[in-house]
């Protein structure tokens, strides 16, 4: 398995996915590399808004995202968030694994057989 999508399609009545938008990762006005999409640091919540607006519309993004608090930057100061990282959490809140990134890549079939193992299914 290698598709966030799929992924999301068989765990669906498991785990309640959500995506939280930090910080960006390679602002143009703080550590710009050459990307085509370009944005300045983000330093209030309009800002962020109008980024996922474009991140949800220009990629067909379906899974629920939700924003970082600015400036205070909640969840990335309590979970030392990164882009590209997944963050398994109990109901109770619990973290229970982070699913970081194998060189430059997320490895989905990497973080599927986590989800296997935690929920003892094949």
């Amino acid at each position: 398995m290698t598709d966030l999508r799929e992924l999301v399609a068989v765990f669906k009545d498991k785990v309640d996915f959500l995506s939280i938008y930090i910080l960006e990762a390679h602002a143009e006005d703080t550590w710009p590399i050459g990307s085509d999409v370009r944005y300045n640091q983000t330093y209030t919540i309009e800002d962020r808004a109008k980024v996922a607006r474009d991140f949800i519309s220009q990629n067909s993004y379906e899974l629920p995202l939700r924003i970082d608090e600015a400036p205070s930057n909640k969840f990335n100061t309590v979970f030392a968030a990164w882009p590209l990282r997944y963050y398994m959490l109990s109901p109770s809140g619990e973290l229970l694994y982070i699913h970081e990134p194998e060189g430059p890549l997320v490895l989905i079939k990497t973080l599927h057989r986590w989800l296997q193992g935690y929920f003892n299914v094949l």
